[in-house]
């Protein structure tokens, strides 16, 4: 074996136990694509090139036979548990070790976008039906979960009617608020208030498909194609990663530091 291929591995095996530890960089960023079947996950550690950290198998787990094999968001807490959802089932998947996924939760309808904060043992994620037979698109659901705590409660309604339609479940959590984005051209931005949803960062001009609190000020998202942006007021954008994929999703592990709504 070339010493080369062993010096690689090595760094592999290094970053994998320093991320189990704790010691994931701030600013890597886990991406998804949602198009592909059986789904992906890649890892860009620190704004470098992606690289693919887990390949979903081509067909359903007996264990969970109504999963679809997509991977399509994804969301990391703040001990480095990986959570991820294909956007087309109700299938809640947990990424066991950083090897073997295990279905975590089922629910009814469609999860489409995940979420995590400081919280351990906690998650958050969205809910929105697919219209049938030429219905409009009905209102979405966000969830708190917490792992210990038994069953799951709302943390918001989001009817449509109040955001302009067009809401299929995008959402974030920062600083203690929860924003969403719809799929116009170009997104809509709401901040969640007990009032209902508050437009925010108008000077957007990008059909957002995944976005993400960072540090700071910070967001990251994403727009389906392959490129990562960085913003703080979503009208003056910095691509920070460019990649051979249409990215449905970006997203940084928790800081533990980050508060729930």
């Amino acid at each position: 074996m070339s010493r080369l291929r062993v010096v690689l591995g090595l760094s592999i095996v290094t970053y994998v136990l320093a991320f189990a530890a704790g010691g994931a960089f701030a600013e890597d960023l886990f991406l998804a694509d949602g198009s592909l079947h059986p789904g992906r996950l890649w890892l860009s550690e620190g704004f470098t090139a992606d690289r693919a950290i887990h390949d979903r198998e081509p067909r359903p787990n007996p264990a969970y036979p109504r999963a679809i094999m997509k991977l399509a968001q994804t969301a990391v807490d703040s001990e480095g548990k990986i959570y991820f959802c294909s956007g087309l089932d109700g299938s809640l998947m947990h990424l066991l070790d950083g090897r073997n996924e295990i279905q975590v939760l089922e629910v009814d309808g469609q999860v489409r976008d995940l979420a995590c904060t400081g919280e351990t043992h906690t998650l958050y994620y969205s809910t929105v039906a697919t219209p049938q037979d030429g219905a409009a698109l009905t209102d979405g659901t966000i969830w708190r979960r917490d792992f210990y705590d038994g069953r799951p409660t709302v943390l918001a309604t989001v009817r449509q009617a109040d955001v302009g339609g067009q809401w299929w479940g995008a959402f974030t959590i920062k600083g203690g608020h929860a924003y969403i984005a719809t799929l116009h051209e170009p997104s809509r931005l709401y901040k969640l208030t007990s009032d209902g949803p508050v437009r925010v960062y108008e000077g957007n001009r990008h059909r957002i498909t995944g976005f993400a609190a960072g540090a700071g000020d910070d967001f990251f998202f994403t727009t389906g194609t392959g490129k990562v942006y960085r913003t703080t007021d979503f009208a003056t954008v910095e691509p920070v990663l460019e990649t051979g994929h249409r990215l449905s999703d970006v997203t940084l592990r928790a800081g533990a530091d980050w508060a729930r709504p």
